[in-house]
């Protein structure tokens, strides 16, 4: 038995999905530390990003520093925990 998979593309699904594009980026966080543990920056990727388009010299210089000084970058994403409707399987 054959199965289709539609995918229907319409004003709300793009709509949907550039919704859920910025609420990844808006929940996502930019953070900057040392090996030590201490955090240097910590802003949202949002901002980030907007910050390295409008001045893009701060991202090189960023990137610069992280190789120099053996800094570490991440991108840290809070998750929202399912409700009691939504159950996560997992299999072993």
């Amino acid at each position: 038995m054959k199965t289709k998979t539609i995918f229907d593309i319409n004003s709300k699904t793009i709509s949907n999905g550039f919704q859920k594009a910025f609420d990844a980026l808006r929940s996502s966080k930019l953070k900057v530390s040392a090996s030590t543990g201490k955090v240097y920056l910590h802003i949202s990727l949002l901002w980030a990003i907007v910050i390295g388009i409008i001045f893009p010299v701060s991202l090189i210089g960023l990137l610069v520093l992280t190789v120099c000084l053996k800094l570490t970058l991440s991108i840290e994403q809070d998750v929202q925990q399912p409700t009691g409707s939504n159950r996560i399987i997992e299999l072993q």
